[in-house]
């Protein structure tokens, strides 16, 4: 090789090839000296290979500068004037791009550095021309990836170990308003104030199904937990598909096929069915709704509110769900929750172990675990504080619970179906019910009619309550007419079991009273007996007499139409045509 000159003889003479030639020869990376005026004074083998040139075409006869793409000739001539100028900056590692022989265009990183007391530089070449294009495919894959998650109309986001949101699509951002990046997700995307019971630390990685109360909408979520290669931070990955319109076919579909059993329990009932139902009495319109919406409470497994002042038979109606659906072969829990005190609500809910506390001699299940696999019925669910209301919700979402003083998780499979006399949603408008626990229970109402609101159905009641207080060989006449009118005048502020009392009152005293007040029957049926009023005349009072005998006679017969007729001695027919004459429906 050429000779260069000593270092100490000064800059712009040459280095000993004995002094340099094991460190320039050996190196592995591609390398030049550069003179000050870019002409290559010396190249390596390595710079040979990549530039396809050989020593001798390079050395002193090229510049660094033809090897150079165009597009980075002036950044590369300021660079040198740069390291040979005083106070002059220039990086001494960079990326640029080289053209071979073959007019090859390679990308290169490229390191550059002064001799020591001299003005040439030393200039080494690194082929990364794979690793660029590597990292070119993986950001066309990335931003391929970038475009499909911003496509799809399904809810992608990721989260880390805290919880807390790392990406979301745009789909998902527009649908909730706002990003939720950096807010926990189940506050941000669910609205809840704890992780959800879907979530990977709670479930196992897959596919499931889910209701969010925040927005009303079924979700199928895929959650799969990953890692971060470079924190090691755990975190997951979850895709939600909106499959509201799905679920709601499957319902439409779950209902029909109930709607054939209901026929068919409509069917075996026969008449019965249109005054007795399961333990419920009344033939009324009211009634008639009341009995469709506990076969179609029945028919799903959702959980139920039963609505209805106190005295209208509300657990009634609650046991007729329980034992149409699926789970009348489990257990029917009764809880009255107005009747436990705060402090003991989650011994008696979740139960607990011998020792958990003063007075625990053993071992004892709570509510939940009596009613596994079945149906668990709080009455005035009302009363039940915010505080047990997000253990419950836990609890039957699939989250579980712990008895108090154990260790075990147990996860219950029961249906609730509630039962109140307050406004649910008003509880909730004043703070005192959770929203998210209103939304659990609150799937399928039924309303529970006050009596009042059915007057025609006490005839069908009085004879009902008269039939059971006969049980067992009393022998109990049939109830007096002025009776039945005395008892459709009244309003009835307790209901049904209000009507009841009254009845068993009068069946064992021989008086009615209505309200704390003493009825005088007799009075009334002399009163029943209408006058002839002046210029009214004969046949005008004996119609009204046939009139007011034809509603008595159906009333104390149901208003059975053949039953009357016989009870009257007439036949049908004239019947009719009599209840049409006096206006009698």
């Amino acid at each position: 090789m050429d000779e260069l000159p000593e270092r100490e003889n000064g800059p712009g003479q040459a280095l000993t090839e004995d002094k340099y030639e094991v460190m320039f020869r050996k190196s592995g990376a591609a390398s030049v000296v550069i003179a000050p005026d870019m002409t290559i004074v010396m190249a390596n083998r390595e710079f040979e290979k990549l530039s396809g040139y050989s020593r001798a075409e390079i050395e002193h006869r090229m510049k660094w500068t033809q090897f150079m793409a165009p597009e980075y000739l002036e950044m590369m001539q300021g660079y040198h004037r740069a390291r040979r100028t005083p106070g002059g900056k220039a990086p001494s590692e960079y990326e640029c791009k080289v053209i071979t022989r073959k007019g090859d265009v390679r990308d290169i990183l490229i390191k550059v550095a002064m001799l020591p007391g001299m003005e040439q530089s030393l200039a080494s070449f690194m082929d990364i021309t794979e690793l660029v294009r590597a990292e070119r495919r993986a950001r066309e894959s990335v931003n391929r990836l970038v475009e499909v998650l911003e496509a799809t109309e399904s809810f992608i986001y990721t989260c880390g170990a805290d919880h807390r949101v790392r990406f979301a699509n745009q789909a998902l951002i527009r649908h909730l308003g706002s990003d939720p990046t950096g807010l926990p997700c189940h506050e941000a995307l669910f609205g809840r104030e704890e992780t959800c019971p879907w979530c990977w630390r709670n479930a196992a990685p897959g596919p499931t199904e889910f209701f969010n109360p925040a927005d009303g909408r079924w979700y199928h979520v895929i959650v799969s937990p990953v890692t971060d290669g470079t924190t090691g931070e755990a975190g997951i990955q979850a895709m939600l598909v909106d499959i509201t319109v799905r679920k709601r076919k499957e319902q439409e579909l779950a209902e029909s096929t109930r709607k054939l059993e209901r026929e068919n329990i409509r069917l075996r009932s026969g008449m019965a069915f249109r005054y007795r139902f399961q333990g419920l009495v009344g033939k009324s319109g009211a009634m008639q709704k009341v009995y469709d919406d506990i076969l179609r409470a029945a028919a799903s497994d959702a959980n139920a509110v039963v609505y209805g002042e106190s005295g209208t038979g509300k657990e009634l109606a609650a046991r007729a769900i329980h034992d149409l659906s699926d789970r009348k072969d489990g257990p029917f829990v009764v809880v009255h929750c107005g009747a436990i005190p705060e402090n003991l609500m989650e011994s008696e809910f979740f139960g607990y172990r011998k020792g958990a506390f003063t007075g625990a001699a053993m071992d004892t299940h709570g509510y939940l675990d009596l009613a596994d696999g079945g149906t668990l019925f709080l009455d005035e669910i009302g009363e039940i504080g915010p505080a047990m209301q997000v253990k419950l919700l836990r609890a039957v979402e699939g989250g579980g619970f712990t008895p108090l003083g154990g260790g075990e998780r147990k996860i219950p499979d029961l249906r609730i179906i509630a039962a109140t006399n307050r406004d649910l949603a008003g509880l909730v408008r004043a703070g005192t019910m959770r929203q998210d626990f209103y939304y659990r229970i609150h799937i399928v109402p039924v309303h529970m009619p006050p009596l009042r609101a059915r007057l025609e159905d006490i005839p069908l009641l009085a004879e009902h309550f008269r039939e059971r207080f006969g049980e067992g060989g009393k022998k109990v006449p049939p109830l007096p007419v002025s009776l039945m009118e005395a008892l459709a005048r009244y309003d009835w502020p307790g209901n049904v079991r209000e009507l009841q009392n009254t009845l068993h009152r009068f069946l064992s005293l021989g008086r009615l009273e209505l309200g704390g007040a003493l009825q005088d029957l007799a009075a009334a049926e002399e009163e029943s007996v209408p006058e002839i009023r002046e210029g009214e005349g004969l046949a005008a009072a004996m119609a009204a007499f046939e009139a007011g005998q034809i509603r008595r006679a159906l009333s104390r017969n149901q208003w059975s139409r053949s039953r009357t007729a016989g009870y009257l001695g007439i036949n049908r027919k004239t019947l009719f045509k009599k209840m049409k004459e006096y206006g009698i429906e």
